[in-house]
């Protein structure tokens, strides 16, 4: 599992001081980029090797509203590949509350087709984040 802690800033935040829907977006993906980083490949890396992973779908249930100055752990982990598809599952978590939950799924795609297999050269950071996630 891979957690980024972040803080509700103000510009996070609508005028009545609650976290905007799209904030928690972002963090979901600056929580996928950070993870592939410290299993040992920057996505700048991943993208110079003519790969990307687009999100072909997003589901977020938003379960607590989140206010400026609340700090938040992004909890995320990545169970494995499902045919093409790389789930993520994430859960944003507050105190002692889990606020809001995530399922994002992505694809690996090469030159704008859709890889079935991990290319060599990923495979090993793939697996290692699927490690983490057990």
């Amino acid at each position: 599992m891979y957690t980024l802690t972040k803080r509700v800033l103000p510009q996070h935040t609508d005028y009545a001081g609650v976290m905007w829907h799209g904030a928690y977006v972002q963090w979901l993906e600056e929580a996928r980029v950070e993870a592939l980083q410290a299993a040992g490949l920057g996505y700048a890396a991943m993208t110079a090797m003519g790969v990307d992973m687009p999100v072909v779908s997003l589901h977020l249930d938003y379960r607590q509203p989140l206010r400026h100055g609340d700090e938040v752990c992004v909890e995320s982990r990545c169970p494995g590949q499902q045919g093409v598809r790389w789930p993520w599952i994430s859960r944003f978590i507050c105190g002692d509350a889990v606020v809001a939950e995530a399922s994002v799924n992505l694809v690996m795609v090469r030159e704008g087709r859709v890889l079935r297999r991990v290319p060599a050269q990923l495979q090993e950071v793939m697996d290692q984040l699927v490690r983490q996630s057990l």
